[in-house]
This record gives C-alpha cells, sequence and structure tokens, in this order.
C-alpha cells in the first residue's frame, strides 16, 4: 500500500479536461467556485486505478515528506553577538504608522509556544496536522511567528507588525521539523477557510527523504529517483492547481522561504534554484540577506531566484519557554516579509484599495529597494530587492 494524495472539488464544478494538450484540469463554468479538498488515502496499484477513473479526482500524486527550512549556518549565535532589531529598521518597520490592525496573518509551521509574553494580546487560533498538538518544542514556529507580530520584550522591538491582533498557527511541521505534503496542504486549505489575509511558511518537499523511503522499502536506487522526482513534480501540481481553484488572483498572499539550500560559503558555484513549495506559481519566494560593513549581500546560504528578499542573518525573536534567541535562514526573512505585508495590508485599505494576493505581491515588489545593497547583486541574487515599508512617521 502507498499513501496517495488525492485533489477534489466538493462543488463538482473543476473537471479534468477529455483533451490531453488542453489545460489538464478547469472549471465546468469560468468564474464559478470552486471548493478544493485534500484526501490522504492508502491504495493499493487496483484501488489507485479506481480512484483515477473518478472524474471527481482532479488529480493525484504519492504524499512525499516535508521539513522545515532549516536554521543554518550558525543557528545557536548568542543574542548578544548581533544587533537586535537590525532587519525591522533595514525594512523601515521603525517608520511607518503602520501596525498590520485588522489584518489577519497565518503560519503553517512547528506550532508555536502560546504561553510566550511576545503573543500577549493576540488571539491566537490553531489546529494540529501531525497529531502532536500546536505547542512548539522546536521553536521555529515560535520564532517565525513573533519575528511576523511579536510585542516587544523588555524594551527590545522584535514584531514587524505589531499592531495584528489574530494569528492563525496551522502545526503542519513535527517538533522534529518533518512532515508530509499532504498535512501542508490542508494547512494551506484551513488557514484560507480561515480567512487569513497572509499565509507564511518555511516548508520543502523533501526528495532525499523520498528516495531514502523507497529504497529502505526496496526500491532499486535508479527507480526510487525517478520515483521521487516524480512524486515532487505531482506534489508541486497539486499545490498550484489549489491555488488556482481558490482564486489566486483574489485570495490570500502567500509567502514561502525560498531554501537554505546554497552552499557559497564553500564555493560561490555551490547554489541552488528555489525549493518547493516556494517555487510554485502563486507564491512569493523570499531570499535572506545580510549585513557585510555599511552592505547588504544575499546570505550565503539563500537559494536564488527570489521574488525579493529580506534580512534573515542574526535575527533576534522568541525562544520557546520565554526570552530570546537568534536565528538564520530565509525562514526569518520570510517572517519579515510576512509582517511588512501586513503593514502593506493595512494601509492600502486605509487608502480604500483592495489587498489581496495580487495587489499586495504587486505593492511588495513594486516598493523595494536595491538602495545599500552590495553592487553586483542580480535579480538572481536580490530579485526586485529588499522590501520596505510604508512610509511614514511611527505613531
Amino acid at each position: 500500500m502507498t499513501r496517495f494524495i488525492v485533489l477534489r472539488d466538493r462543488t463538482d464544478n473543476w473537471r479534468r479536461t477529455a483533451v490531453p494538450l488542453a489545460s489538464s484540469v478547469s472549471p465546468v463554468t469560468p468564474d464559478a467556485p470552486a471548493d478544493p479538498v485534500i484526501d490522504v488515502l492508502d491504495l493499493s496499484p487496483e484501488a489507485l486505478r479506481d480512484i483515477v477513473r473518478d472524474r471527481s479526482c482532479l488529480t493525484i500524486a504519492p504524499a512525499m515528506p516535508t521539513r522545515i527550512v532549516n536554521p543554518e549556518p550558525l543557528d545557536d549565535l548568542r543574542s548578544d553577538d548581533v544587533e537586535p532589531g537590525w532587519g525591522l529598521r533595514a525594512v523601515g518597520a521603525d517608520r511607518t504608522d503602520r501596525s498590520g490592525k485588522g489584518v489577519t496573518l497565518a503560519l503553517l509551521d512547528t506550532g508555536i509556544d502560546q504561553t510566550h509574553p511576545a503573543f500577549n494580546g493576540v488571539t491566537l487560533e490553531t489546529c494540529d496536522f501531525v497529531g502532536t498538538g500546536v505547542s512548539d518544542a522546536n521553536g521555529h514556529g515560535t520564532h517565525m511567528a513573533a519575528t511576523m507580530i511579536g510585542r516587544d520584550l523588555d524594551g527590545t522591538r522584535i514584531g514587524v507588525a505589531r499592531g495584528v491582533k489574530k494569528l492563525l498557527v496551522g502545526k503542519a511541521i513535527s517538533d522534529k521539523g518533518l512532515g508530509s505534503t499532504g498535512g501542508f496542504f490542508q494547512a494551506v486549505l484551513w488557514a484560507m477557510a480561515q480567512r487569513a489575509d497572509i499565509i507564511a511558511f518555511a516548508v520543502s518537499f523533501d526528495i532525499a527523504a523520498q528516495v531514502e523511503a523507497l529504497t529502505a522499502a526496496g526500491y532499486p536506487l535508479v527507480q526510487a529517483n525517478t520515483a521521487a522526482v516524480n512524486a515532487y513534480r505531482g506534489n508541486l501540481r497539486i499545490f498550484e492547481l489549489m491555488m488556482e481553484m481558490s482564486c489566486a488572483q483574489a485570495g490570500p498572499l502567500l509567502i514561502g522561504a525560498i531554501g537554505n539550500d546554497s552552499l557559497r560559503v564553500i564555493s560561490p558555484e555551490f547554489e541552488t534554484g528555489p525549493s518547493a513549495p516556494a517555487a510554485a506559481r502563486h507564491v512569493l519566494a523570499i531570499g535572506a540577506c545580510g549585513t557585510e560593513g555599511d552592505w547588504l549581500e544575499p546570505a550565503v546560504f539563500s537559494n536564488i531566484g527570489p521574488a525579493v528578499i529580506a534580512p534573515g542573518v542574526g535575527i533576534v525573536s522568541a525562544g520557546v519557554g520565554g526570552g530570546l534567541r537568534t536565528l538564520n535562514g530565509t525562514s526569518m526573512a520570510a517572517a519579515h516579509v510576512a509582517g511588512v505585508a501586513a503593514l502593506w495590508a493595512e494601509h492600502m485599505r486605509e487608502e480604500g484599495e483592495d489587498a489581496n494576493s495580487a495587489t499586495l505581491a504587486a505593492r511588495l515588489v513594486s516598493t523595494a529597494t536595491r538602495m545599500n545593497i552590495h553592487e553586483g547583486q542580480t535579480v538572481l541574487d536580490v530579485g526586485h530587492g529588499l522590501v520596505q515599508a510604508p512610509k511614514g512617521q511611527q505613531g
């Protein structure tokens, strides 16, 4: 028996097309609503064939492992080794009168330490997709959440959008930093159903773990690699189709960490592109930068090809059990962008503008800056530049 992920539409409006060269799945009635649902099923080869005969099955792929975009390198820097809040200042969060008021953010990660004082006064709506409860023994989710919206701790500012009063937390990754695509997809649909304005995640489809699992099950290595790549492609297709069915232009903005898989600290040639699901259409992929003297530079671990970049080196935020912790990674950069997006969502609504995935992404891209970024960096390295908060004096 193999575990599969099946995407269906509860409204029965979307159907597989009978024309192979056309779009593989499309709505029966253009602009009609869809209600995507993910089923995770253990299927024999015979049962798999029965499922795909049903045209309500829009697409199907083997489930595969996921992992958090692990903080690296130097994930245990002491707080006094870096300047707390440098990232907030770099994105202009200290120079705006917007706070994220009225905006609902969602974080899909390792859960959250709900008792941490950084979340005092915040309504936390949670859902567990890994079966361990939403408490965060890993610390990654707590750190990201506090960077997004955390309140000040003992005079230290850690949160970009401190006026956000509602945070949705989907635990899609276990305390060991592992999960599955089925749980992640269900977490995305949950956050959308809860009417999140912005959904942030730092999750990666884990091809290496899929290959390892298949070889352990007896697959020859060549076949295991081929099957893992096919599973990767199928899961990416499921995710993109979910977004298309959920009105990507008018739905929530999805923000994904681009990945920490590059090793430019060893060689400039050891770099790689965006990891999935950040690589998917309808997701704003976020790279990380750090400081080099008076300049900003892409972090040596940050994958290439981001839409924008944000601070992701030496980021001081909440640690599990109270207090502060310093982490590095594109996860930290994605948390900064989620907070800045909340500031823009508030600003645009105050100005009478619609704030959805398309308009928010356009605003983040169009207001990004290349000032203070070291010369020689291309769109592959920094995308459109460093995200910036709305202008204005802090109230």
